[in-house]
């Protein structure tokens, strides 16, 4: 099995694939995979079925992505293994979906819930409303922001993303960026979005505030109805921002989709508190697979 470093034609094989095999976990889009090679390396290889595997490194730990395409996920899954064998370091599987999982699981696989994975999936009509009772608090905070300041939504383009860029710049400085690896990846993959968000074919959107671009999302479609959002970012100086951008960013933009993925909270409890206080739809569970008799990969930090 040969693996190759990831590259920018690979968009339309990886596209290919998925499009045959619908993804329901928000790492399989060749956005995620491209635009976060900085922080994970990510080789691209296929077994002799066909199916589409992604090999990433990650510190300092390798391990498979769930395969694309594999007709016999579990004939798949032993040619990894004897892969992963071969080259010297341990079989895993990660971010496996719940079916995957079970089917791997039945042909003698060992699988364990990687729950700070969890997507969190919501119906977009109840962002797009905030309808009901235990939307009080969010629609106050809303309400209070457009009372008070001139806000109004815009669609990204050229011109916008340019602005983005500098949000983006100006909210690094305020959390020194600099100082966290993580946040440094997430600024480089924020970046690679907004510069290339026409050939990724992304939907995004601004929200302006007195005339200045302060917060911005950035999405596609994942599979069917059910669109994912990769990046969401809002002046922390604005209360209330956060509330307004993902509000006015369903309503907006995302009219064609009834499900909006808005990917995991990495095990962060203030992330997996505000994800839970938006009332998800449900939550797409995801397993890490491994070989028994097969010595454990290096944890890898969040998740």
């Amino acid at each position: 099995m040969d693996f190759q470093p990831l590259a920018w034609p690979d968009r339309r094989r990886v596209g290919a694939a998925l499009a045959a095999d619908p993804p329901s976990t928000s790492e399989l889009t060749f956005t995620n995979l491209w635009v976060w090679r900085g922080a994970r390396s990510i080789r691209l290889g296929a077994d002799e079925s066909g199916a589409l595997v992604a090999l990433c490194e990650e510190h300092g730990a390798r391990f498979f992505l769930p395969p694309v395409g594999a007709a016999d996920p579990a004939a798949t899954a032993q040619r990894l293994r004897a892969f992963a064998r071969a080259q010297g370091f341990p079989f895993e599987v990660r971010r496996a979906p719940g079916a995957l999982a079970e089917t791997l699981r039945a042909a003698g696989f060992a699988a364990r819930e990687d729950r700070d994975s969890f997507d969190y999936v919501y119906e977009v009509g109840a962002l797009a409303s905030l309808e009901g009772r235990h939307f009080d608090g969010k629609r106050n905070q809303v309400r209070r922001l457009t009372r008070e300041r001139a806000c109004v939504f815009a669609p990204l383009d050229a011109a916008v993303a340019a602005e983005c860029l500098a949000l983006e710049e100006d909210w690094c400085d305020l959390r020194a960026c600099r100082l966290d690896a993580g946040l440094t990846a997430e600024q480089a993959a924020i970046g690679e979005c907004l510069r290339s968000h026409r050939e990724l074919e992304l939907i995004g959107g601004v929200v302006r505030v007195d005339g200045r671009v302060k917060a911005f999302a950035l999405a596609e479609r994942l599979a069917g109805d059910t669109a994912v959002v990769h990046f969401e970012k809002a002046d922390p100086q604005v209360p209330g921002l956060y509330q307004l951008v993902n509000h006015w960013f369903c309503r907006e933009a995302l009219g064609a989709f009834r499900f909006v993925n808005r990917e995991q909270d990495l095990g962060i409890p203030g992330l997996r508190q505000a994800k839970e206080s938006w009332r998800p739809h449900h939550l797409v569970a995801k397993f890490t697979v491994s070989a028994p008799g097969d010595a454990p990969a290096p944890a890898a930090a969040g998740g």
